[in-house]
């Protein structure tokens, strides 16, 4: 199955490829500067690698991936005057890229709060969001995405993984999903450049794991059924019980159990 994306332009990118690094988000971030010198007019900054040494995810964890079978790569940004308070609409573009990507190739997959990728209780992509700040405005994103491609064994994990081979049964090129993913990616970010918040809230809102659905959480104190009433734009999650009262969680705040 081939699913490129025909919103993917070489222009607006500039890719760079390495057949190992410790991780991509670390060596974006630290040679954002070599890389912008190269980039020149490109909008948009990608790397990827087929084997990262010390992958990295949410919360700390280790980011596991067999050398050459899945896509690991960083999109770095320099948004025009996103405040920090508005951050969050970055993980919204990344995720919806990833979301969008992994519904062209046929499998239908939905986002788990704030910007993870399952496929019915298991694990398809993780996406990491490092952003460096310059007073109230983003100076620079980079958003590391790790999407299980074609690794059909893994090691025991938390969280139960799964890959589109092991979901579709057919070997996928990586770089033709990275394309894909890139291209989905542009539209995303050109929205986001053009201040169109409120549409990239409400279809983020709309692929949601949870979203107006009662499922089952903890947080510091207890186990509760709630549903995602609401995401904040500073990505903060409202959570509302049966009771009616509503929670305002932070990342690591809350989590969902599946």
């Amino acid at each position: 199955m081939c699913a490129a994306s025909m919103d993917f332009n070489p222009e607006v990118f500039f890719v760079e490829h390495h057949r190992v690094v410790d991780s991509t988000n670390s060596y974006a971030r630290d040679n954002s500067a070599a890389l912008w010198a190269k980039a020149g007019v490109s909008s948009i900054i990608a790397v990827y690698a087929d084997e990262q040494l010390a992958g990295r995810g949410q919360r700390g964890n280790v980011w596991h991936s067999a050398a050459g079978e899945n896509l690991l790569v960083s999109v770095v940004v320099r948004p025009a005057a996103l405040p920090v308070a508005s951050q969050f609409v970055l993980s919204q573009a990344i995720a919806l890229a990833v979301h969008r990507t992994i519904s062209s190739f046929g499998i239908e997959a939905q986002l788990k709060w704030p910007n993870d990728i399952y496929v019915g209780g298991r694990k398809l992509a993780g996406i990491l969001v490092e952003l460096d700040c310059c007073g109230s405005l983003v100076e620079q994103a980079v958003m590391g995405v790790g999407l299980n491609v074609n690794q059909s064994s893994f090691a025991v994990m938390d969280k139960v993984p799964v890959s589109m081979k092991m979901l579709l049964g057919e070997q996928f090129d990586v770089q033709k999903v990275l394309e894909a993913l890139l291209g989905n990616f542009s539209v995303y970010y050109k929205r986001l450049q053009s201040g169109d918040y409120a549409a990239l809230a409400a279809e983020y809102k709309a692929c949601l794991l949870g979203y107006k659905k009662k499922m089952r959480y903890r947080d510091a104190s207890s186990q509760f059924s709630a549903t995602i009433a609401d995401v904040c734009s500073d990505g903060r999650i409202m959570l509302e019980r049966a009771d009616g009262t509503i929670g305002v969680y932070a990342f690591k705040e809350v989590e969902l159990l599946l």
